[in-house]
């Protein structure tokens, strides 16, 4: 179990990560005090829901020790 959360965790995160990034880089000129934070962080909070649920439905489905298909 410790082995799945570990790998859950990190998926989410990433996935948390790289999705703001992603629209940082997007959002062009970047400015750190005019960029939009709500909607950026809404959405990559949305899609680190969205890989946590692909994480719980993929400990259901195969391996009990990842978060992967």
């Amino acid at each position: 179990m410790k082995k799945y959360l570990a790998d859950l965790a990190q998926r989410t995160g990433t996935t948390f990560v790289v999705t703001l990034a992603g629209l940082a880089v997007a959002a062009e000129p970047f400015d750190l005090l005019t960029f939009a934070w709500g909607p950026a962080l809404a959405t990559s909070g949305s899609t680190a829901v969205l890989a946590a649920l692909v994480g719980l439905s993929a400990r259901l489905s195969r391996d009990k020790d990842s978060a992967g298909f």
